[in-house]
């Protein structure tokens, strides 16, 4: 039982009774059959046959397009050239047959297993049923089809397609230059050192992700994301999704008035910086920091209670900081930057900040919005007195970069304004 017989051929040839293996030598498109017993199989460079029969049998038809064909038992085959064909006939639970590939490939019908070698970036599909399917160290293509598939990339950027509850990925590579994606149509939760998910389909499903820097992408449905510990990009797709980065600063991409961004973590660490890329009108919530409009209409961006960063894109934006001290970048367009209340803006170090005004851009202040003078009653506008010094409540004053304001009638400003790079300033440049 422990001697192995092998024979050389380069003719058609039929292992006999007691040999174990078959080597067809030359060139020529050669046929080899095997018996009963556990077979080895190797074809030669030309187009072979490779029957191995009953029994455990490897079967590699070499260079060429080969027809291998394993029969019954748990068979292991070579796969080297795209037209290399296997044939599998044995459906039975316990005949578990695996291909080893060094191409693209895509399991046939009863063929359970599939092995990239070597280190190309291939693509593996499965079949319909359960498969188990091993990258190399390329970046891999694994999608198991249909089935409870196991899916193992290894090294490389690694992307897996997942469709079935009981489909599992394992992913041991923690190399940090290396990005993994699940590509799913069901709702999935990141495993471990699996960094990016994508939501596929139109159904309304849920993608959350783990202690990494995710990046977590919706489909055209209605999408509940979630993040984890990590500096995560949050961007639901088309329809009105639900999106929580968790702890770390996350970006939000929105671009349905439906879209929700809540950043539930109770423990948010200070350093974390949480930032909206907009496509439409947006508000900042609670806990939300900055907020980047983005394509060129003209939108509209207002801040929250805290210190916020409000960017404009290449269109006419409306910019309201609310509470806070609060920087604001208009960019390209006539921009209008507004004061809600006076007290949105404070004095030195807690003042609004707007890093880009111009004038010759059409850009305005707007003041209207509150009483400028506390002392007296009704709504009164502002009175622009240049660089003089303050006389009373209801009075603008430009000097060193900073429009001040009085409302209360004390001697210094009650809130200041200060516009980065810009030397002149006049009543034409407010919203009247």
């Amino acid at each position: 039982a422990n001697e192995i017989d092998s024979v050389w051929a380069s003719l058609n040839w039929t292992l006999g009774a007691n040999l174990e293996n078959l080597f067809l030598a030359g060139s020529s498109n050669l046929s080899g059959t095997g018996n009963s017993l556990n077979n080895t199989l190797v074809g030669n460079s030309g187009n072979n046959t490779l029957d191995g029969g009953a029994g455990d049998d490897t079967i590699d038809g070499g260079l060429g397009a080969d027809i291998m064909i394993g029969g019954a038992g748990v068979d292991t085959y070579y796969v080297d050239n795209v037209g290399d064909v296997i044939i599998e006939t044995d459906d039975s639970p316990t005949a578990y047959d695996r291909v080893f590939s060094s191409i693209d490939y895509t399991l046939g019908g009863n063929v359970e297993n599939l092995l990239f070698l070597g280190t190309a970036n291939l693509r593996g599909i499965g079949s319909n049923v359960a498969n188990r399917m091993t990258g190399n160290a390329g970046d891999n293509y694994l999608d198991g089809g249909l089935g409870a598939d196991t899916l193992m990339g290894g090294l490389g950027n690694d992307t897996y397609v997942v469709d079935n509850v009981g489909d599992i990925i394992s992913e041991t590579s923690t190399l940090a230059s290396e990005i993994d994606t699940v590509r799913s149509s069901i709702s999935w939760t990141l495993g471990a050192n699996l960094e990016n998910l994508v939501l596929t389909g139109t159904d309304n499903i849920k993608g959350t992700g783990n202690e990494l820097n995710n990046v977590l992408i919706g489909n055209s449905g209605w999408n509940t994301l979630t993040g984890g510990a990590g500096d995560d990009i949050l961007d639901g797709g088309l329809d009105g999704d639900y999106m929580n980065g968790g702890a770390g600063s996350d970006t939000y991409y929105v671009d349905d008035v439906f879209d929700i961004v809540m950043d539930l973590d109770i423990g948010t660490r200070p350093s974390d910086v949480d930032l909206v890329i907009s496509s439409i009108n947006y508000t900042l919530g609670s806990d939300i920091e900055n907020l980047t409009l983005a394509g060129s209409s003209n939108l509209n961006g207002t801040g929250n209670d805290g210190n916020n960063v409000l960017i404009g894109n290449s269109g006419n934006n409306i910019l309201t900081g609310g509470l806070g001290a609060d920087t604001l970048t208009g960019g390209n367009g006539a921009d209008v930057f507004v004061l809600g209340a006076w007290n949105e803006s404070g004095v030195g170090n807690l003042r609004d900040v707007i890093t880009d005004f111009n004038s010759a851009q059409g850009d305005k202040i707007d003041l209207t919005k509150f009483d400028a003078n506390l002392l007296t009653s009704g709504v009164n506008g502002f009175s622009f007195i240049g660089a003089a010094d303050f006389t009373g409540a209801g009075q603008l004053r430009f000097v060193d970069h900073v429009l001040s304001g009085n409302v209360s009638g004390n001697a210094g400003a009650d809130f200041e304004i200060q516009l980065v790079g810009v030397n002149s300033f006049s009543a034409n440049d407010l919203v009247a």
